[in-house]
């Protein structure tokens, strides 16, 4: 045996020495007849390509052509693979050409993209074809079309040992029976298949020498038990299995891969897990599985290098806690969605780790950097979506070659990570909050391929080592930064670079020139930028680029052809440019490109070609002309957008080949004609004919990074150097693509709103809109077969005829708008079988007849049928049964009815001139109004010719005498400065003088003004020195203080004598309701004004006044006629606003010419208080505001159809807004604000009034929603659009069509969701912007400033605005008020918002996380009043731009982290209020400059870390200080003079030492905290002259002595002269009216101007204790807090009894001393005292019974004195516990447990019912004696154990000689 073994290695050894000369003769002819029948079958373009090195020359080895393997000893074939095969379709291998390789191991007929075999046959052997293959051991046919009928074959090859059959086309149920004969197999690959149902394992388990089963990528849906004990790799994974984790799994114990990834299964994971010792791979992946699931099971897997776990329902919680230590050691571990908290702990005892997955978690903290330094081969870290913040690097480089950490929170890029990632190739670090420039370590990258930035806070130039580094770069980001400068001037070192995205950044200059190096560039993206110049025609020579996007920029000069020219190009936006010239009249794409160029400036004609190669052409709101060509070559067009230009002509019959058409565009233009027939030919009807349209643009490829872990099949390979994991089914794979795209966005207007479209959606949209042009004629019958249509819109022309019934058929449509035509006859009925139509409008045409009913016509509301008086039915108010409702006559119309006869038009022009003209001249001979203004008319033409020299004498004299009257009535002070241009000089023209004027021609005064007079009290005015003034018209008696009237000639009758006057205006006077009789007189008035007197009552008033002519029994009668000014009929205003009517509302029927009513700001009610005003017909103006109406708004209002304006806001109206406004087509004004509207509230009602320009509207009781939801569009354009408090949530719709506003309020709803870009964009002549107190959210646009540069007024405060505050802020030039406080804003302020916001005067930021420098630089803000940053995140020193604030008053900086000294250059004369920088780092010491600012009344700098001696200087405030310096390491004394100009002081927890000084001038100080300090020394009396004191906090020092007694003279409130005096001293406010230069709207009186009180204030906030805890008391409460502590010192003596006269104090803390004596009696006295604390102490005596009278007591402790006696009861007693007398043991009865009744025995027996006076007396002798004896017999004690020896005895010794010995020490040192 031997021998034989010896001669077989010797034969082996010589076949290796030798080899062998050629195949086999017989194989290799077989093989060429193989090849023949392979050539056969395959195209015939592809035969030269098959197998070609298998060649008939004799000279070939065959064992040396392609795919053939042979043995080197007996040169028969063993191995034969096919592959690159072009086979024709349906073909079949015949078997029976492999039956000549008997010695064929392996047979590898798996196809590529083109090789498919779709069957195998054997004409000879059949189905035993294989058998004969005896050697057969690897048969691979993936990839291939193979299906079931292969099975029989197969099953006949029983020697198999590896079958692979993935990718074919295999399905329904898996026959394992087919296999039963395959007893050999170890590996079956069934997988990418389509077999379902259940998983035969079973069957399967009887393979009894299967290893590996690979059943993924299929659509199995169960499965049976699984009972093979030899499996060892199972993939079941990407199939539909449901149910729980199969238990069964958990008893294979030789199980090293297990798959079961991209299921369906649900449940908790089992524990069981652990038991599989050999499991090396587990995958988990992508199921639904929950619960809690503890990796600890699985510490014993030694084995496990791949562990996957996720739950896609995200319901599952993976828990590692610490206290376990894995065994194993993994290669690749991923937690995806988790429920993370943290980087679980058993990571730390990995080493080996090369790819690590926890994205999509909740993990929070530091960037784990111990990864990296632990795992040196760790290729791939996948972070994404999880919340960590810290990013810390390790200090020494790493090979990782994939990182994602995007979507956390991130703030700080280590500047070196370009030093420790050098070989990154992929870096995704987007969605985070980085701030700062970009690291220039980036450069250092040389690997990168894909890095993206986006999303973040960059600001900055580009690094210039970034920009010539990493010249691997395929796919860069840098999308969503504020990254600045200019782009790529010189040419960038990644030259291949495919994408490019720079957009939504603050790029500024022209396109750089170093982009035309970018030679493989594919997509660049640097729109939304602020990009100038030209796009330069270089960029359209890049040979790949395939997508530009450069829109919203401000590029200017026309489109460079060589963008048309560039055939790759497939998507071009150049839109929101300033772009002019014409469009290049084809594109020359080869694979149809999109254009948008809306929103532009470009002009003339379109080209017959423009649609040439293109799939979208936008062109939008531009200035094209001319008509719309015919075009050719429409194929590819799918949206044609050409809204909003200048194009005229018809409709051109091209367009109806649109074969493709989806979305067309033709609105607002000037079309006119017919619209054509044919556009039903489009692909409106049936869809378009090619549906492969792609609208997002993108580059993809994938990495090449990891080939070493792609899926591999060979599995003889040894190389696993690249790989996580080899088995035999499959290598662990890992693969990335490298994607980039963009999403193009179209708008389209459906259902009344333009909303964008893109994607999916974009596909699905079909629509045609030609509204707003000129078009004529009929609807086309035929559209009603545009069946694909969803929006169809033919609104605002001029179409007649009916609407077509074949509408019926545009089954999809959802939004169908024919309003604002001239159509007639009846809506269809067959309409109603429109299932899917939302919104449709029919108003303001000519239809009539019943509306249909049924189906989306019950939903729709009155506004989609105004306009149409014929319709009847609901949802409008006319029925159809209603007799006086009648059909148009359907008769034809007579032709001839517009004829004119023009004969008879000629005669009756000619009669109607003659009797217009002998009217004038007949009017002319009256007096009358016209006639005097016709005369006046006249005087002026003539006084222009002549001119005029000076006034009348008489009336001169008579204004004179006027002036002396005034004098004579005005105060003694002012007397030279009435009237002072009224000169008795001659020369002095007095139609010149102050407040006259007269008319050109005559001469005579017109109007006399007295202007601003102070007048003594009560001062009455003669109106007969008016008499000599006949011809005036206008009298101005207004703010002059007068009282009455009075005249000793004329009486009432007085204004009677001024028959031309017209207007009076006797306003902001003290007239009561006595003027009245005089006023009736004035029968000429037009005009009357008497706002602001003092009247009262109700109106009409009923007067009494003296009749001259009456006996003194009769001098008073009662006038009702007179005081209801009955004989003005000519009154046209009427202004009795601001005065004190009450009760009804006047009638004022007789006032038929009133034209202007005022009666706002009264307390007019009553049960019908409006309705009386509705007959009043004529009223234009009508202000009710600030009265006491209640009830509904009247429906009568909307009868009064002139009413321009009607103001009712500052009432309690309710209910909803009536229909009946929509008739007051001419209001233009209209406010409700402030009213009690409830519920849901609709502005339907508003939606026709076309002149409206301003609305106001609000309910503060916050019980109002107004509806945003409804789709109507006004006809308005609103100036003022005011909603607060109306229960918003969203925006309403109707503000989408606004493009005027100047006003805009919407605080204080709950509108949430991002700003909208077009309420900005829309209106850029917004200056008053309020969206405060909402829940408004996302980031404010980039172009927030740019966009609204005129605006004064933003208030954005209590919203959660995330991101960075936009840079273009600083182009708002004439900003003044600017709050964004309570929000969510970070990253640093832009350094524009303190260059160009000049106007600037408030300033609040506060309660954010901004963060950087404050003002480090210079700013331009001298205009600056009030700046608030307090609570964010400012670090480093205050910077010296403060000093540019030359007009600051209050800075508040509070609450940051800034560090340094407090700068000490404020000067004196700064005009500094309010100066807050506490809770800060700041340190130093204090300046002592900011006590010498004057202005300075509030200096808080408490909680930082001050130090040093307080300024000894002056406190120079000229209206005192509050000082906060709490909380500090200050030290030193207190200077003496610092209570000067004090009002508060705050001193507390700070490091004083020595006494409190003898202050001077403390008059004016109310709170003096010195808490928590080193203080000695007595309480200086001098304290007591803090006469206004509220608050005295002397406690935790170490004061000493005696309390002085005069401290009853501190007020603590008392003084009465106090609280009648004293302000607030809770909140310090500062405030200034600004009235804004500019009106919003104005009309006769009412001028809507804005002026808002800029205000600021700060509340301050002082803790004092009482009831035994510190409380905050801050505002009104602490106005009303008064307490005195003295606790924990070392006084002593008695309590002064005096202390019972602070009868205000409410807390009084006396506690921790060493007082004795009794309590006094007079503590009863204090009133209103609510904490009394006078425990720890030596306190003797009773508790005073006269305490029970303090009914406000809460809190009493006299717990641990030496009180005795029994508690008192009763009152505020009986509330307190046994806590309050604790340590008293002489003290008796409730709440103790201790009775009196013993010792009240004992004194009535000793003392009959009296008690001893000396019962408290202490024997002292005994006292002395017991001392003593006590002292020696424990010395004696002590000195007999000393005799003793024991350990303590030693110790004590010990102890002896160590002091000895350090004392001598001591002494020898001081000699």
């Amino acid at each position: 045996m031997c021998l034989f073994h010896n001669l077989i290695w010797v034969i082996l050894l010589m076949g290796h020495l030798h080899g062998y000369e050629s195949c086999i003769e017989k194989e290799r002819n077989a093989l060429l007849e193989l090849k023949k029948y392979l050539i056969s079958q395959s195209i015939e373009e592809e035969s030269n390509s098959v197998l070609p090195t298998w060649t008939n020359d004799t000279k070939s080895d065959c064992c040396l052509w392609e795919s053939l393997k042979c043995s080197r000893i007996s040169g028969r074939v063993t191995e034969i693979a096919f592959g690159g095969l072009n086979l024709k379709e349906n073909t079949l291998l015949n078997l029976s050409l492999l039956h000549p390789f008997e010695d064929v191991r392996s047979l590898n007929l798996s196809g590529g993209a083109l090789n498919k075999f779709n069957g195998l046959f054997d004409d000879v052997e059949g189905y035993n074809s294989l058998k004969r293959l005896t050697n057969l051991k690897i048969l691979d046919l993936s990839s291939n079309k193979f299906n079931n009928s292969i099975f029989p074959f197969l099953n006949a090859a029983t020697t198999l040992t590896n079958l692979f059959l993935r990718s074919n086309n295999m399905g329904g149920s898996l026959p394992a029976k087919d296999f039963r004969d395959l007893t050999n197999l170890e590996l079956l690959d069934l997988s990418r298949n389509r077999f379902n149902g259940s998983i035969p394992l079973q069957e399967l388990s009887e393979m009894r020498k299967l290893k590996a089963l690979d059943l993924s990528r299929n659509e199995f849906s169960d499965s049976t038990e699984l009972k093979g004990k030899n499996i060892q790799e199972l993939d079941l994974s990407h199939n539909k299995l449901v149910g729980q984790f199969p238990l069964c799994l958990t008893h294979l114990s030789g199980l090293r891969v297990l798959d079961l990834s991209s299921n369906q299964l649900t449940g908790t994971l089992p524990p069981s897990l652990g038991s599989l010792k050999s499991l090396e791979y587990l995958s988990l992946f992508d199921n639904d599985f929950e619960g809690f699931f503890s990796l600890g099971s699985l510490t014993n897997l030694s084995n496990l290098r791949v562990l996957k776990l996720c739950s896609k329902s995200n319901s599952l919680q993976v828990v590692s806690d610490s206290s376990w230590k894995p065994k194993f050691q993994l290669d690749v571990i991923a937690l995806r969605s988790c429920n993370l908290d943290k980087v679980p702990q058993f990571l730390l005892h990995q080493k080996d780790l090369r790819h690590v997955d926890l994205s999509d978690n909740n993990i929070s903290g530091n960037f784990p950097s111990w990864l990296l330094e632990n795992n040196t081969k760790l290729k791939v870290l996948l972070l994404q979506n999880n919340s960590f913040t810290s990013f810390q690097l390790p200090k020494s480089p790493h090979h990782l070659l994939f990182m994602d950490v995007s979507v956390n929170k991130f703030n700080h890029l280590p500047e070196n990570i370009g030093w420790i990632l050098p070989h990154l190739r992929y870096m995704n670090i987007s969605n985070n909050g980085f701030q700062g420039t970009l690291p220039s370590s980036l450069g250092n990258m040389k690997n990168t391929e894909y890095m993206d930035l986006s999303r973040n806070s960059f600001r900055g130039e580009l690094p210039r080592s970034f920009i010539n580094g990493c010249d691997s770069m395929a796919i860069l980001k840098l999308s969503h930064n504020k990254l600045t400068g200019e782009t790529f001037q010189e040419p960038p070192n990644f030259t291949n670079i495919l994408g490019l995205f720079m957009d939504n950044n603050l790029f500024t200059g022209k396109i750089g020139q170093g982009l035309q190096s970018l030679r493989n560039l594919s997509l660049l993206d640097i729109s939304n930028n602020n990009l100038t110049g030209v796009v330069p025609s270089w960029i359209g020579e890049l040979p790949s680029l395939t997508a530009l996007l450069i829109a919203n920029n401000l590029l200017e000069g026309n489109i460079p052809t060589s963008l048309f020219n560039n055939s790759n190009l497939q998507l071009l936006d150049l839109s929101t440019n300033n772009l002019s010239g014409g469009i290049p009249p084809q594109h020359n794409s080869q694979n149809g490109v999109v254009l948008l160029l809306q929103d532009n400036h470009l002009s003339g004609e379109m080209s017959d070609t423009q649609l040439a190669n293109v799939e979208i052409l936008d062109l939008r709101n531009n200035k094209l002309s001319g008509s719309i060509p015919e075009f050719i070559k429409t194929q590819n067009i799918s949206v044609l957008l050409l809204r909003g230009n200048d194009l005229t002509g018809r409709i051109p019959h091209q367009l109806c080949g649109l074969i493709n058409i989806q979305l067309l565009d033709l609105s607002r233009n000037r079309l006119n004609g017919s619209i054509p027939s044919c556009l039903s030919n489009t692909s409106f009807v049936t869809g378009k004919k090619c549906t492969s349209y792609d609208y997002d643009f993108g580059i993809s490829f994938p990495s090449d990074v990891f080939d070493g872990f792609s899926l591999q099949q060979d599995i003889s390979s040894t190389n696993d150097s690249s790989r996580y994991f080899k088995s035999l089914l499959m290598l662990d794979p890992f693969s990335m693509d490298y994607k980039a795209s963009t999403q193009t966005k179209i708008e389209f207007a459906t259902k009344y709103r333009y909303d964008s479209y893109m994607g999916k959606n974009l596909k699905l949209l079909y629509g045609l809109d030609l509204s707003e042009n000129e078009l004529s004629g009929e609807i086309p019958a035929e559209f009603g077969e545009l069946m694909e249509l969803r929006a169809f819109n033919l609104s605002h022309n001029n179409l007649s005829g009916a609407i077509p019934e074949s509408f019926s058929g545009m089954k999809n449509v959802e939004s169908l708008d024919i309003s604002f035509n001239r159509l007639q006859g009846r809506i269809p009925p067959e309409l109603t079988q429109l299932s899917t139509l939302s919104v449709f409008k029919v108003s303001y045409n000519n239809l009539s007849g019943a509306i249909p009913q049924g189906r989306q016509f019950n939903t729709f509301d009155t506004q989609s049928f105004v306009g149409n008086n014929l319709l009847c039915g609901q949802p409008t108010s006319r029925s159809c049964n209603s007799g006086t409702f009648q059909e148009p006559d359907s008769g034809v119309e007579d032709d001839d009815e517009s004829t004119i006869d023009m004969e008879s038009f000629y005669w009756s022009f000619a009669a109607a001139y003659v009797t217009i003209l002998v009217g004038l001249f007949a009017s002319l001979s009256f007096d009358s109004f016209w006639r005097r203004f016709w005369f006046d008319m006249v005087d002026a033409f003539i006084q222009k010719l002549h001119g005029y020299k000076s006034c009348i004498e008489k009336e001169r004299k008579a204004l004179l005498e006027l002036k002396e009257y005034l004098i004579s009535t005005s105060q003694d002070g002012d007397r030279d400065f009435v009237l002072p241009t009224w000169s008795n000089d001659t020369k002095s023209n007095c139609c010149l003088w102050e407040g006259v004027k007269c008319t050109r021609t005559s001469l005579r005064v017109t109007e006399i003004a007295f202007g601003y007079l102070f007048l003594k009290e009560h001062s009455l005015f003669n109106l007969s020195l008016l008499h000599p003034f006949d011809e005036v018209r206008s009298l101005d008696l207004s703010r002059c203080a007068f009282s009455a009237l009075f005249d000793d000639m004329e009486g009432y009758k007085s204004l009677s004598r001024l028959r031309n006057l017209e207007i009076l205006d006797l306003s902001s006077n003290e007239f009561n309701n006595s003027i009245f009789p005089f006023l009736n007189a004035a029968t000429s008035l037009t005009t009357l004004f008497l706002r602001n007197n003092y009247m009262n009552g109700p109106f009409p008033v009923k007067v009494n006044f003296q009749c001259s002519d009456c006996t003194s029994d009769h001098s008073y009668i009662l006038l009702d006629s007179l005081s209801e000014l009955k004989n003005l009929t000519n009154l046209e205003l009427l202004d009795l606003s601001v005065n004190d009517y009450n009760g009804s509302m006047p009638e004022l029927k007789n006032m038929t010419t009133l034209e202007v009513l005022g009666l706002a700001w009264n307390y007019f009610s009553g049960p019908k208080p409006i309705e009386v005003l509705c007959e009043m017909k004529n009223l234009q103006e009508l202000y009710l505001s600030g009265n006491e109406f209640v009830g509904q708004l009247p429906l009568c209002l909307g009868s009064l159809n002139k009413l321009r304006i009607l103001d009712l806001s500052y009432n309690y109206l309710s209910g909803n807004l009536s229909s009946s406004f929509s008739t007051l087509e001419s209001l233009e004004y209209l406010s409700l604000s402030d009213n009690n509207f409830e519920g849901l509230l609709s502005l339907d009602a508003i939606a026709n009034l076309t002149n409206l320009k301003v609305f106001k509207l609000s309910s503060p009781a916050d019980i109002i929603q107004v509806d945003t939801e409804s789709t109507w569009i006004p006809k308005f354009q609103l100036t003022i659009a005011a909603l607060p408090f109306c229960g918003l949530e969203k925006i309403p719709n109707f503000l989408m069509y606004q493009k005027k506003l100047r006003v805009l309020d919407l605080s204080s709803n709950r509108i949430s969701g991002n700003i909208p870009t077009w309420l900005l964009a829309n209106n850029p002549e917004l200056e008053f912007l309020d969206f405060s107190a909402n829940d408004i959210g996302g980031v404010l646009p980039d172009y927030f400033g740019h966009v609204l540069p005129s605006l004064l007024h933003v208030n954005g405060t209590h919203n959660e605005i995330l991101g960075n505050l936009p840079s273009s802020m600083g182009e708002m030039k004439n900003i003044s008020f600017l709050d964004l406080s309570h929000n969510n804003f970070s990253g640093e302020l832009p350094r524009s918002l303190f260059t160009g916001c000049v106007s600037l005067q408030i300033l609040q930021l506060s309660h954010n996380q901004l963060g950087g420098h404050i003002l480090p630089g210079q700013t331009n803000l001298t205009s600056l009043i009030v700046l608030r940053m307090d609570n964010n995140l400012f670090t480093g020193e205050i910077g010296t731009g403060l000093l540019t604030l030359v007009n600051l008053s209050v800075l508040d900086a509070s609450n940051n982290r800034l560090t340094g000294a407090i700068p000490s250059w404020i000067p004196e004369e700064s005009h500094m209020i309010m100066l807050l920088l506490s809770n800060n780092q700041l340190e130093g010491t204090l300046p002592p400059s900011l006590l010498a600012v004057y202005h300075l009344q509030f200096l808080d700098l408490s909680g930082n870390l001050l130090s040093g001696e307080l300024p000894s200087s002056h406190v120079n405030s000229m209206y005192g200080i509050s000082m906060f310096l709490h909380n500090n390491s200050l030290t030193g004394s207190i200077p003496v003079k610092l209570l000067e100009n004090a009002k508060i002081l705050d001193l507390r927890n700070n490091k004083l030492s020595g006494s409190i000084p003898q202050f001077v001038n403390t008059g004016e100080m109310r709170i003096f905290l010195l808490k928590g300090n080193n203080l000695t020394g007595s309480i200086p009396w001098k304290l007591c002259d803090m006469r206004n004191i509220t608050l005295l906090d002397l406690s935790d020092n170490k004061l000493n002595g005696t309390i002085p007694s005069c401290l009853y003279n501190l007020s603590f409130g008392s003084r009465e002269e106090e609280e009648m005096t004293s302000s607030s001293f809770g909140a310090f406010d500062f405030g200034f009216v600004e009235s804004l230069e500019f009106e919003f709207y104005k009309y006769t009186f009412l001028v809507e101007e804005f002026s808002a009180y800029y205000d600021t204030f700060m509340i301050v906030e002082i803790q004092f204790a009482a009831k035994q805890r510190y409380d905050s008391y801050t505002g009104g409460t602490l106005d009303y807090m008064y307490g005195l502590d003295l606790s924990s010192n070392e006084l002593s003596g008695v309590i002064p009894a005096e202390l019972g006269e602070l009868s205000k104090i409410r807390a009084m803390n006396l506690s921790r001393n060493f007082l004795s004596s009794s309590i006094p009696d007079s503590f009863s006295k204090l009133k209103d005292i609510e904490s009394l604390d006078l425990s720890y102490n030596m306190l003797h005596g009773d508790i005073p019974s006269q305490l029970t009278s303090l009914t406000s007591l809460a809190v009493f402790n006299v717990s641990y004195n030496n009180l005795s006696g029994i508690i008192p009861q009763g009152r505020q007693f009986s509330t307190f516990n046994e806590n309050s007398y604790l340590g008293n043991p002489l003290l008796c009865g409730p709440p103790t447990d201790k009775s009196c009744e013993a010792k009240k025995s004992t004194k009535e027996a000793d003392n009959g019912g009296e008690e001893d006076d000396d019962e408290a007396i202490v024997n002292m002798m005994a006292f002395y004696w017991s001392t003593a004896s006590t002292y020696v017999t424990a010395l004696i004690g002590f000195l007999l154990l000393m005799c003793i020896d024991c350990p303590w005895r030693r110790a004590w010794l010990r102890l002896v000689d160590s002091f000895t010995a350090s004392a001598k020490s001591v002494i020898c040192q001081n000699h």
